[in-house]
């Protein structure tokens, strides 16, 4: 049997996620990017909207995988 040590990171660093608000910004949809901690909150009136935002990070290239968690108040 092989053995190999991995690193899980959890959270992303603050340049990639500099990189994220500033390609959600650029989109131009209604949505405020916020960087808290190690994630990226984007709050939008319309559910729409925070969707559209979901498809764009999909679609682009940002070095390492992303996680989407939807928050319904």
């Amino acid at each position: 049997m092989i053995r190999k040590e991995i690193s899980i990171k959890e959270g992303l660093d603050k340049e990639a996620a500099k990189k994220v608000v500033a390609k959600i910004k650029a989109s131009g949809l209604k949505v405020q990017p916020a960087i808290m901690d190690d994630e990226v909150r984007v709050t939008a009136k319309k559910i729409d909207d925070l969707q559209a935002v979901i498809s764009l990070c999909r679609n682009e290239d940002f070095d390492q995988p992303l996680q989407f968690i939807n928050m319904r108040n």
